[in-house]
Formats: C-alpha cells, sequence, structure tokens
C-alpha cells in the first residue's frame, strides 16, 4: 500500500508523463480509500490544466513550481 507522500508524488509525476504501467493501480487503490489524496489528486489535475490554458503566455520558474508543489503536498497533509 501506499502512503500519501508516495501518492501524492505520483499524482504530480504523473501530471509530467506517464506513470509505468505496474504504478497505476497501486496509486489508483490508495486514492480510491483516500479523501486527502483523492482532493489533492483533483485540485493538482485542476491546476495542471489552468495552467495549461495559458502555457504560451505564462511559463513559471522551476523554483516555483516547486514551491507550489511542496505547498499542495503539505496542504493535503493537513486536511
Amino acid at each position: 500500500m501506499l502512503s500519501c507522500r508516495q501518492a501524492t508524488r505520483l499524482v504530480s509525476d504523473g501530471l509530467d508523463r506517464s506513470l509505468p504501467w505496474y504504478k497505476r493501480p497501486g496509486l489508483r487503490i490508495h486514492l480510491f480509500g483516500c479523501r486527502s489524496c483523492a482532493h489533492f489528486s483533483q485540485v493538482v489535475r485542476w491546476l495542471h490544466h489552468s495552467s495549461a490554458l495559458c502555457y504560451e503566455e505564462v511559463r513559471l520558474p522551476a523554483a516555483a513550481r516547486e514551491r507550489l508543489r511542496r505547498a499542495l503536498e503539505q496542504a493535503s497533509q493537513n486536511e
């Protein structure tokens, strides 16, 4: 079983590239049973989609993206 930290990391990684086939079932099972991580997944996917709409116009520096990722991960753990 994945920990919440592992699951949120996989969710984040899955936004940038396709996850390996053997990691997907464990993530799905975790998201099914963990409301906090499922909520994190929904929010981060929405943010990713929203930012992709204006990707051509604005690109956050890598340090800012990392701070955002850490803040979202921490917020999901505090719920």
